[in-house]
């Protein structure tokens, strides 16, 4: 009797085909997730330079003449710029506020934060 031991080449290439696919779906996931959480980490501090503006806008800077403001400050180690634009409300006692957050090297909007500011 003749007995074949080992794989022929169909099932060789057939389960490194199967190997690919599965290592390929793993490199896309862990790429997607740390593009998302890339993403996330830059709104997260986004959030927190828009809510340190308002604290000021209520505290110390307050908007008595409504004119835009624009500035640029290093943040978690990064440089980021805010805009705050000022208009008046549908309710004359107050103030509508508008807080736009980028990265210095990017123009696009990363957090916006809207609000209303009574005045005094």
């Amino acid at each position: 009797m003749n007995f074949k031991r080992g794989f022929s080449l169909i099932e060789v290439s057939v389960s490194l085909l199967i190997l690919s696919v599965a290592v390929m779906s793993v490199y896309q996931t862990l790429s997607s997730t740390s593009l998302s959480i890339f993403s996330l980490e830059n709104r997260v501090i986004a959030r927190e330079i828009a809510n340190n503006r308002i604290s000021l806008i209520n505290t110390l800077e307050k908007p008595f003449n409504q004119k835009n403001r624009s500035g640029s400050l290093v943040f978690y180690g990064d440089e980021w710029e805010w805009k705050e634009t000022f208009n008046e409300a549908p309710m004359k006692s107050y103030i509508e506020y508008q807080i736009e957050i980028t990265k210095k090297d990017n123009s696009q909007v990363i957090y916006e934060a809207k609000g209303f500011l009574k005045k005094n």
